[in-house]
């Protein structure tokens, strides 16, 4: 600090080849500007870093949402092969009428179709918190009734008699 003294007694301020002011002035300029910059950095990271992980967070939503309704749609294609039908429908708030409340508030009607003209063979309701359960709730709802037919038509072979009605 003294040779710095020293150097502008004579002589004031002048920018030279040998004047060691200018980077000892940058040097501390660039360290106080780090230091107020560190806070800054550490509330925008954690700001970007939150922003970003509910960014993945909804993207994996959307993509988990698309691949279940693929797939139920091709396990349906798959169960009911002469073709099948369903409705979505969202609940929000009090039902209309005398309706009991209901398990979930994503109601799905589905419908598999017969081989002639396309009429309805089976009609059913399921209900669930979501899309993506309701979903799955048809296939299962599905396997449970070729299972079920599966158990009748063995029976029905074996020779048990099915009452129709």
């Amino acid at each position: 600090m003294v040779l710095l003294w020293v150097q502008f007694l004579k002589h004031p301020y002048h920018a030279e080849h040998s004047n060691l002011i200018a980077p000892i002035l940058m040097i501390l300029g660039g360290a106080v500007l780090g230091l107020l910059l560190i806070p800054a950095v550490r509330v925008t990271r954690r700001r970007v870093l939150l922003s970003f992980r509910g960014w993945r967070l909804r993207r994996r939503r959307r993509r988990a949402s698309a691949a279940a309704e693929l797939h139920a749609r091709a396990m349906m294609s798959e169960l009911c092969p002469h073709g099948w039908s369903c409705q979505i429908t969202l609940y929000e708030g009090p039902l209309p009428g005398d309706e009991d409340p209901p398990p979930g508030r994503v109601a799905l009607d589905w419908v598999e179709l017969r081989e002639a003209a396309g009429k309805p063979a089976v009609t059913r309701r399921v209900w669930a918190g979501s899309i993506a359960e309701a979903l799955e709730a048809m296939v299962a709802d599905r396997r449970t009734d070729l299972a079920l037919e599966q158990i009748e038509l063995r029976a029905t072979l074996e020779g048990a008699d099915w009452p129709d009605g």
